[in-house]
């Protein structure tokens, strides 16, 4: 579970990143709370940003979490949590838990969006499995 904790940088940022839209990221502070990350989203229109702060992260024994919650965000979000969480299964494995929520102004924006940020999650997936299964090499 640590192994993985110590994975979760601006690399593995770079890595699941989807392709559309594309994203470069202008700060990576890391994982902590205070810490901040600014995303430039290439909407091929527009570039917006999107700037969450971590606003919670504990390193605990059987699970480590940081949650990132949106300070500047774009497609009219009004709020924005996302936790991103490691869970102990046993002394070699763990398991990636993400819990998002969202709003914006319109419910219907709402429900037009999570297929999206759903798309998002289940994107990571192979990814997670590929980078983090990888050892650290200290």
């Amino acid at each position: 579970m640590q192994d993985v904790w110590t994975k979760f940088d601006a690399d593995l940022l770079k890595k699941l990143s989807p392709p559309f839209p594309q994203v470069r990221i202008v700060r990576f502070d890391g994982c902590q709370t205070g810490d901040v990350v600014t995303l430039e989203l290439n909407l091929v229109f527009a570039k917006p940003l999107w700037t969450s702060k971590i606003t919670d992260s504990v390193q605990g024994e059987q699970a480590c979490y940081f949650v990132d919650e949106g300070v500047e965000m774009p497609l009219g979000l009004t709020a924005w949590r996302h936790e991103h969480r490691i869970e102990k299964r046993d002394e070699k494995s763990a398991d990636i838990v993400d819990k998002i929520s969202f709003k914006t102004k319109n419910l219907l924006l709402d429900y037009l969006l999570l297929p999206l940020f759903w798309g998002m999650i289940v994107y990571r997936i192979p990814f997670y499995k590929l980078y983090l299964n990888q050892p650290t090499n200290l």
